[in-house]
């Protein structure tokens, strides 16, 4: 049963990630493209292309289904309804042909688009935009990038509540083992980065930091690296979270959700934090899925996590949803149990009702199972995570 589970949670990681990309591309119409101890300012790791248009499929191409409002693909007079059956000579199959090409550029850039329009063949020169930028009323996000050893740079980004010279509470999050993008200005309350703005809105400083290859981030790409590497970007992220002006060195906290809840511990033994929190995790490392690479599991699958827990001294709070079809209650019991051996009463496992592995509700298993995120929104989550910052 529980290698099952471990299957499934590899499973929904890439499926919920691999939807929150896509969702960001195809609906909001986007395209993507020693530790270092602190951020440095994102002039450094420049902000990557943007077309500007929302793709579907089409016998001949890419069908452009939208355009967002201010985008090089309006300026140009690219409208819905045109199929783009050719980006800079090379012919379009699929949408994520256009993503491709479009990534290979930089902010900038003029392409050359061949489309059909009204059963027209025209050609158009287009000059690319950046990629926008999250905004929030009462808070300022701060793009960022830290360097890695092996000289990848991933991109972060902060918020930083408006009108409080005081030191806050900050959170890192530790995201799921897809390889999605925590950088979606278009979407930004859909998934983790949703999670996030709701600490943000509730005076926390909050950081994200992209996996190698995503977004804007350089490096190797994600389902190349292996555990190591992922674990080394969550390590500059904390150094550079603790030396951020507003930050409150006493009271930083790690939020895993899913695999982000086995990096948690050995990221907290390392440098300590106030308190963790995880959300549908595993006490053990799972079985390989496809989007990463064998190394990543060959590495992860040397990890003690039970031991790693073991260690933690900060408090935890162990969450897991009560129609989660991809991890098991058990697994979130067995987490608190080993950081309550070794400090009794340091962690609590609260099983949350109703809720799938992506925190929408459900009025059953049956319901939830094959609908993860398709449930009815619910703040449970939130409220259950900000009660236990605001009392660690």
């Amino acid at each position: 049963m529980m290698a099952a589970a471990r299957v499934s949670l590899g499973g929904v990681c890439l499926m919920l990630f691999t939807a929150v990309f896509f969702t960001a591309v195809f609906l909001t119409a986007v395209f993507l493209t020693a530790v270092s101890s602190a951020q440095v300012p994102d002039g450094a790791l420049p902000r990557r292309p943007s077309l500007g248009v929302a793709l579907g499929p089409h016998e001949r191409g890419a069908v452009v289904t939208a355009i967002v409002a201010g985008s090089a693909a309006e300026a140009d007079g690219i409208t819905a309804g045109d199929v783009i059956r050719a980006v800079d000579g090379s012919a379009v199959r699929l949408p994520a042909d256009v993503i491709a090409a479009v990534a290979h550029h930089a902010s900038g850039d003029s392409i050359r688009l061949e489309i059909i329009r009204a059963g027209q063949t025209e050609s158009r020169e287009v000059r690319l935009a950046s990629y926008p930028r999250e905004t929030m009323p009462g808070v300022t996000f701060e793009y960022g990038a830290v360097t890695l050893p092996d000289g990848s740079q991933l991109r972060t980004i902060v918020s930083v509540p408006d009108g409080n010279p005081l030191r806050r509470p900050a959170v890192l999050l530790l995201p799921g083992g897809g390889c999605g993008s925590i950088d979606t200005p278009l979407t930004p309350d859909l998934a983790q980065p949703g999670l996030m703005r709701v600490l943000a809105a509730r005076g926390y400083v909050t950081m994200r930091v992209e996996k190698s290859g995503v977004g804007d981030s350089r490096g190797p790409a994600c389902d190349a690296i292996g555990y190591i590497q992922e674990l080394d970007g969550y390590r500059a992220a904390l150094s550079a979270l603790k030396k951020h002006r507003s930050v409150d060195l006493d009271r930083v906290f790690l939020l895993g959700i899913s695999l982000g809840g086995v990096f948690a511990p050995t990221v907290a033994n390392e440098s300590a934090v106030r308190g963790i929190v995880v959300y549908g995790t595993l006490a053990a490392p799972p079985s390989p899925y496809p989007g990463r690479s064998d190394r990543f599991f060959r590495e992860l699958a040397a990890v003690d996590v039970a031991a790693a827990w073991s260690s933690v001294s900060s408090r935890v709070l162990v969450l897991h949803g009560e129609f989660d079809e991809s991890t098991v209650a058990a697994d979130h019991e067995r987490i608190a149990a080993s950081v309550n051996a070794r400090h009794p009463g340091r962690a609590t496992h609260v099983e949350l009702s109703g809720l799938d592995h992506c925190w929408t509700w459900h009025a059953s298993m049956d319901e939830s199972r094959g609908h993860c995120g398709s449930g009815r929104p619910d703040t449970t989550l939130s409220e259950t995570i900000l009660r236990f910052l605001q009392s660690a």
